[in-house]
């Protein structure tokens, strides 16, 4: 019953903690809610101590509002990208992209579609679906056809994408990849693709120009967060020369690659892609 409790919490997580995130950095929703609670507590406390608690409601309304600006989000977002190092072009066995959904994604699909025909690899996996379809419409607009593109099912989390990269590269031997995901993500990224035995290049795609400030701060936070997570749970630390190998074992008796990844022409037959 724990086992299950967990898992189902596991799945669920997630997706609520990106709603939480969005519904606190939307001031429009925020702000009112903290008016609210400073009037409460200025009510309800004695005359002699309303005016400091004024000036810490005050502060926590100007702490949220820096917090919501570039004054956090830019050093906030740098600091991040400033531990891992930059793409020095060379190839590699595989191009792997990290799934983003809507405008936060970027330019990452084009940018590896670019690699592909620039000869820095003659593979691609890329994480999501829907993804998958949109760089296989690319590939084919540009007459390029990869040795091997994989599109991964179901993945959810950074963690889930390096295990199923496991699977479909690490027990083919692939272990060299060029990764590519966004500037707050890159780091915790790198480090557990590491952590599951891959050499990684990594090559950070830039957050779109129209990303808000308050998007680019919970970005931020969210990072910063699943650093502390993946440290914890020791999802960076490297156990054993042949982590990756055994990684790509146990994902494949866990989970059938024939329920985890579509190539390309499944990929064109499901979608009837010409």
């Amino acid at each position: 019953m724990l086992e299950l409790l967990r898992t189902g919490f596991a799945r669920r997580w997630p997706k609520l903690t990106w709603k939480l995130g969005y519904w606190f950095f939307s001031p429009k929703k925020v702000t009112p809610v903290l008016l609210v609670v400073v009037t409460l507590v200025l009510v309800t406390r004695e005359p002699g101590s309303s005016w400091r608690m004024a000036m810490a409601g005050l502060a926590l309304l100007a702490a949220y509002g820096v917090m919501m600006s570039p004054l956090f989000s830019l050093p906030a977002t740098a600091l991040l990208s400033s531990f891992v190092p930059p793409d020095n072009g060379e190839s590699a066995d595989a191009i792997v992209v990290l799934a983003r959904s809507g405008r936060i994604q970027g330019d990452r699909y084009n940018t590896a579609v670019d690699m592909v025909a620039e000869g820095r690899s003659p593979n691609l996996l890329i994480m999501g679906l829907p993804q998958g379809v949109s760089v296989l419409k690319a590939l084919d607009q540009r007459d390029l056809s990869p040795n091997l593109m994989l599109s991964a099912v179901g993945v959810k989390t950074t963690k889930q994408e390096a295990e199923s990269a496991a699977v479909a590269l690490g027990a083919r031997g692939l272990k060299r990849v060029i990764l590519i995901t966004d500037t707050p993500h890159m780091l915790r990224a790198w480090l557990t693709f590491k952590g599951l035995g891959f050499a990684v290049v990594p090559h950070i795609e830039p957050l779109p120009i129209g990303v808000a400030s308050r998007e680019r701060s919970l970005l931020a936070i969210r990072e910063y967060l699943g650093l502390v997570s993946y440290a914890g749970l020791g999802r960076f630390q490297r156990k054993t020369p042949n982590t990756l190998s055994q990684v790509a074992g146990a994902m494949a008796n866990d989970s059938p690659a024939d329920g985890r990844f579509m190539t390309a022409e499944q990929i064109r037959q499901t979608f009837r892609l010409s």
